[in-house]
């Protein structure tokens, strides 16, 4: 039996964390959601996260660690192979700047995360973040 063509395509994710809160932005579906999106042709990684998050909330940022990976099964459309990076502010603190592909964007305390409807492999993303930055002692803006 010959093997079928797998088709999908990444997308990058960043986990930012600040006063001790999560990024987070609403899609129009309704479910919460990470800043980041899909990986062009001609850039890396990193390049992705920085041009993605920068044109959904207007901030600048540093990838770094990895974090987690995960498939979005979407029947009849192409599947998304998602993953996340720790990612540290690294510019000057702006106002966040909402986009037409959100509906909202707000930070999020580890608590009222199990209030939001968000996929699991945003929430193990999330959650490994508050790990690492707890057990390397990351230090926390603000």
């Amino acid at each position: 039996m010959p093997q079928q063509d797998i088709l999908f395509y990444v997308s990058m994710k960043g986990v930012i964390l600040q006063h001790n809160k999560v990024l987070l932005l609403r899609k129009h579906s309704g479910e919460w959601d990470l800043p980041g999106g899909r990986l062009g042709e001609e850039e890396s990684p990193k390049q992705c996260l920085i041009r993605e998050v920068g044109e959904e909330t207007g901030l600048t940022v540093k990838p770094g660690r990895f974090l987690h990976r995960w498939i979005r099964r979407r029947p009849g459309k192409t599947d998304v192979f998602l993953v996340s990076h720790f990612c540290k502010l690294s510019g000057p603190e702006t106002e966040l700047a909402l986009t037409h592909e959100h509906s909202e964007l707000d930070w999020f305390s580890p608590a009222a995360l199990d209030l939001l409807a968000l996929s699991q492999g945003v929430r193990k993303s999330v959650r490994r973040a508050y790990h690492i930055r707890k057990t390397l002692n990351y230090p926390q803006p603000g």
